[in-house]
C-alpha cells in the first residue's frame, strides 16, 4: 500500500479525494510557535525526550539536548523543538548530521539547514536563540503515472519523468510531485512552460516559477532537490455569475413551508462560506506573523501573538471540522479550490 504523508478529505457529494494544505499551514504555525512557547516558558512547558522513542531517531545523530517539545514522531516524520541548545552545540550537531549522509542538495544559512540522505530522506535544522528544531521526513514513495489527458494536462508540456504521484487531479486542476527531474530537467521544464504562454505576472528563482497564461490560468513549479519537481496547475478565478432579478407577483403570500439552508446568489451556505473566509482570513494572519518571524526569528516580542494565534486556530479548525464529512454542491466545491489557489499564492510569499 502506497504510503501518505498528508491528511486528506473525501467530499462524498463528487467522490473525489481533496487534500486541503490547511493542515500543514496549521502544523507549521504551531511549529513556528512552539519555538516561541519553549523561548518564554524555559523548562516549565520542556519535556524529557528519549531519543531512542523516536520512530526515526535512528536516521540522525542523538541532539545535544534531551528537553524540548515533540510534535510529531512517527514512521513518516519526525518533529522535535529542544531547548537550551547553545552556538556551539548546534554547529557540532550540524558536522554530525552531514557526516551521516545528509548532506545532498544541501542548503545552509546563519540559522537553518536542509538537505536530503542518499535514501531521500528530507532533514530540515533551524536554530534560533537557543532552540534547536530538527525535522526529519520519510522519501515520497513514487510510481508510473499518466500524464493528464485533461483540459489543465494539455496546456502544459509532458515533464521528462513521468515517476511519481498526486496529490489531486481534476479536470481543470491537478498536483503531482515527480521524481528523477535533475536541476537541469526542472530547468528546461520551465522553459518549455514558459514557451507554451505561462508568462504572465511571472515569479521566477533558482527553484521556483509562478506564472499566469493569457486565459487566467495559474501554474506554480518548484524544485524541491534530490531529483524532485512539483507541479500545480489551477483554472482562472471564476467571475461571480449574475443575480437573477426577483420576479413580482401579485398574488397574496401563502405560509412559508420548510426552508431549505439559506444559500447567497452563487449557491453558497451561510455556514460554508464562513467557514472558508475565516481559513482564508487565518492565512493572512499567517503569512503576516511568518514575515515578521523569518526577519527576525530570536524575537522574543511575538510571544505576544501566541494567545491570539491559538485562539483563532481553534476557532478555524472548529469551523472545517464541520464540513470534514459534509455534501457540497458544485458551487461549493468550485468556491473551495478558487479559495485553495489564492491561499497557495499568498504562503508562495513566506515559502522560499
Amino acid at each position: 500500500m502506497e504510503r501518505k504523508c498528508t491528511a486528506e478529505f473525501k467530499w462524498r457529494s463528487t467522490g473525489k479525494t481533496i487534500f486541503p494544505e490547511w493542515r500543514l499551514i496549521v502544523i507549521l504555525v504551531i511549529a513556528v510557535l512552539a519555538i516561541g512557547t519553549l523561548a518564554g516558558c524555559g523548562g516549565d512547558s520542556a519535556e524529557k525526550i528519549n531519543w531512542s522513542d523516536m520512530e526515526l531517531g535512528s536516521r540522525l545523530p542523538e541532539p545535544p539536548s534531551n528537553k524540548g517539545k515533540v510534535i510529531t514522531n512517527s514512521e513518516e516524520e519526525l518533529y522535535i523543538v529542544f531547548e537550551k541548545v547553545e552556538d556551539q552545540a548546534y554547529n557540532d550537531y550540524y558536522d554530525a548530521c552531514v557526516e551521516m549522509g545528509f548532506n545532498i542538495d544541501g542548503d545552509k544559512t546563519s540559522s537553518s539547514y536542509e538537505a536530503y540522505d542518499a535514501e531521500g530522506y528530507y532533514l530540515w535544522l533551524s536554530h534560533a536563540g537557543n532552540q534547536l528544531t530538527v525535522n526529519l521526513k520519510c522519501p515520497p514513495e513514487f510510481s508510473e503515472i499518466e500524464w493528464p489527458n485533461s483540459t489543465a494536462g494539455n496546456l502544459l508540456p509532458v515533464p521528462k519523468s513521468l515517476t511519481g504521484n498526486f496529490s489531486f487531479e481534476y479536470d481543470y486542476s491537478f498536483y503531482v510531485e515527480l521524481g528523477n527531474t535533475s536541476k537541469e530537467d526542472y530547468d528546461n521544464y520551465v522553459t518549455a512552460c514558459s514557451e507554451k504562454g505561462f508568462i504572465v505576472d511571472y515569479n521566477k528563482g533558482d527553484d521556483y516559477y509562478y506564472a499566469d497564461n493569457a486565459d487566467g490560468w495559474h501554474l506554480s513549479l518548484n524544485y524541491k532537490g534530490n531529483n524532485i519537481m512539483t507541479i500545480r496547475i489551477d483554472e482562472p478565478d471564476k467571475e461571480p455569475e449574475p443575480t437573477e432579478p426577483e420576479t413580482t407577483e401579485s398574488e397574496t403570500t401563502e405560509p412559508e413551508t420548510t426552508a431549505l439552508p439559506e444559500s447567497d446568489a452563487n449557491g453558497l451556505s451561510a455556514d460554508f462560506k464562513e467557514a472558508m473566509d475565516s481559513y482564508e482570513a487565518f492565512i493572512d494572519e499567517y503569512v503576516a506573523f511568518m514575515k515578521k518571524y523569518k526577519e527576525n526569528p530570536t524575537d522574543l516580542g511575538l510571544l505576544a501573538d501566541y494567545a491570539d494565534y491559538m485562539s483563532k486556530y481553534a476557532q478555524c479548525m472548529e469551523d472545517f471540522e464541520k464540513w470534514e464529512n459534509a455534501d457540497m454542491n458544485a458551487a461549493e466545491i468550485a468556491y473551495y479550490i478558487d479559495v485553495q489557489a489564492r491561499v497557495s499564492k499568498k504562503l508562495l510569499e513566506v515559502a522560499q
